[in-house]
């Protein structure tokens, strides 16, 4: 995972990891925080994904946007990792957004009816 985390305040603060093979950028400022994450999301890399959506919504924002744009295909154990970002989000008051999701993301999710469960932005449905 390339993980570059990037919180727009005062003083910026970049940091950087190499592992696996999820691409992670973080921005926050204010009332909303950003992650945009790219890559496939599965078994092997989706608890990556779980630590970076943890520790963003740990500081409780009112907002988090995921940018899943950069993510071609996401398995069950990401789709878990999401359902449980948006659980937490849920109980903290934080509205947590999926933002530009690809066809195959967003395909799973429609099918599985948990796009109900999630505020998304950014393309249509797929029908």
């Amino acid at each position: 995972m390339y993980l570059c985390v990037d919180q727009a305040k005062e003083s910026a603060k970049v940091t950087r990891e190499m592992a696996g093979d999820i691409d992670t950028v973080r921005a926050g400022a204010g009332k909303g925080n950003s992650i945009a994450i790219h890559g496939r999301i599965t078994v092997e890399n989706s608890g990556e994904m779980s630590t970076t959506l943890t520790n963003a919504l740990r500081k409780k924002p009112k907002k988090l946007s995921v940018d899943l744009s950069g993510v071609s295909y996401i398995d069950t154990s990401g789709l878990a990792t999401l359902l449980q970002a948006a659980g937490t989000a849920r109980k903290q008051g934080t509205r947590l957004v999926l933002d530009a999701l690809q066809d195959q993301p967003r395909y799973l999710l429609e099918i599985t009816h948990l796009d109900r469960l999630f505020d998304m932005e950014g393309q249509e449905p797929i029908r």
